[in-house]
């Protein structure tokens, strides 16, 4: 169960650190590299918190499902964020959003893990 608590907090910093480093960026090519690199991190998050999920339900059932819909709506906000990054419609608020929507995604995933 560690190691995918490890790994969860592991993949949540990475991301937000590439996704900072992807969003502000202004070559295309660098953006599409980080997309990529977010979109691997996306999966090593929902992985890790189906685990730890299956595991918690019985202690923190709703804090669970909290924790899985706040982390769909931060990857949709990703991915959001990168497809107006490539098309220019893209504006620094989107960052603010998903660094608050981050923090908030690491304490709900702390509050289930403890």
């Amino acid at each position: 169960m560690k190691l995918w608590i490890i790994l969860n907090y592991a993949c949540w910093c990475f991301l937000l650190i590439n996704t900072i480093y992807g969003l502000t960026r202004s070559i295309k090519k660098r953006v599409i590299n980080s997309m990529m690199i977010a979109r691997l991190f996306y999966w090593l998050i929902v992985i890790s918190q189906v685990v730890i999920g299956l595991r918690s339900f019985h202690r923190h059932p709703l804090l669970v499902v909290t924790g899985g819909v706040v982390t769909l709506i931060i990857i949709a906000l990703c991915e959001t964020a990168y497809g107006r990054k490539q098309e220019v419609h893209y504006t620094p608020r989107l960052l603010w959003f998903l660094i608050v929507g981050g923090i908030i995604g690491i304490a709900i995933q702390t509050a289930v893990n403890y």
